[in-house]
């Protein structure tokens, strides 16, 4: 049984969810949110499955958050770094969890308090972040939007304005070989993060691939690999020389797009690092 032919009072408070409302949109995402919830074996329809229902339904509301960088493979990566998958899967009629039906509640509120005549998927997207903690709202954080952002932008799709691509932070991927660049490697993220620029653990999701070479340094298979996979996403890779090295142009695997190198030194560590945010940003336009 699907959310639209539930009957009134399931949500709480007793609000009615007034389903003739509804869009054909809006109904189709309940189904995929129900696919998502059955797909990752999780017990429960939460708000991170109607997030990803209204990611992959591509309507107004998939318009929105792919206007702030978010897509369905990123947003299902985070949804499972946050709830993880579960071990056996679910029969039956699956519930929504408390947040859910209030994300639902919330919807219906927002399109009676701008005196709409439907409950579109903008309107979810709105109940979805009008709750202030949830999982939806730290998978939205996880992909490194600003939820305000993302709330100004339902509005302005439902007042019929386009929607331009948003500027974010970019993702980074730090690629090294040798056991004692792991506190190196910690260190310029933590700091890459002040600048709000972060670090993320799968090539697959980064922007720029940041290779770390110390002196003598040659790739291994890994770090081939890493390289060849961020050159199948046009992704640009840039050298972080550390300890004294020095360009190893004929070591650097011959695949992908090598940007500007950045030399990174214990005793200028800010300030090369603040160089290195800047390389970013020149590197892979329309990211900050």
């Amino acid at each position: 049984m699907h959310w639209w032919r539930t009957a009134p009072g399931v949500v709480d408070g007793g609000e009615g969810l007034m389903l003739e409302r509804f869009t054909e949109s809006a109904r189709r995402v309940s189904v995929l949110a129900l696919q998502e919830a059955r797909g990752l074996a999780h017990a429960a329809i939460g708000t991170e499955h109607l997030l990803l229902g209204l990611v992959g339904e591509g309507g107004a509301a998939a318009s929105v958050l792919a206007s702030v960088g978010v897509s369905p493979a990123g947003c299902r990566a985070r949804v499972l770094e946050v709830s993880r998958r579960g071990t056996t899967p679910v029969s039956g009629r699956l519930p929504f969890t408390p947040g859910a039906k209030r994300a639902l509640a919330a919807a219906v509120r927002e399109s009676l308090a701008l005196r709409h005549r439907h409950v579109g998927t903008e309107h979810l997207l709105l109940g979805v972040l009008a709750a202030d903690e949830g999982v939806a709202l730290d998978v939205l954080t996880g992909c490194g939007v600003d939820l305000a952002e993302v709330r100004d932008r339902a509005f302005a799709a439902l007042a019929g304005i386009e929607l331009s691509p948003a500027r974010r932070a970019a993702r980074l991927f730090l690629s090294y070989r040798r056991p004692h660049d792991v506190h190196l490697a910690g260190r310029i993220a933590d700091r890459l993060d002040d600048f709000g620029r972060a670090v993320v653990g799968d090539v697959g999701e980064c922007d720029v691939l940041l290779a770390v070479v110390g002196p003598g340094w040659t790739p291994t298979d890994l770090m081939r690999t890493e390289v060849q996979r961020a050159a199948e996403r046009a992704v640009p890779v840039i050298p972080v020389l550390v300890d004294g090295a020095v360009l190893p142009a004929d070591q650097l695997p011959g695949t992908g797009r090598v940007a500007d190198h950045v030399t990174v030194r214990h005793e200028t560590f800010r300030a090369d690092v603040a160089r290195l945010a800047d390389v970013v940003r020149y590197a892979q336009p329309g990211i900050g």
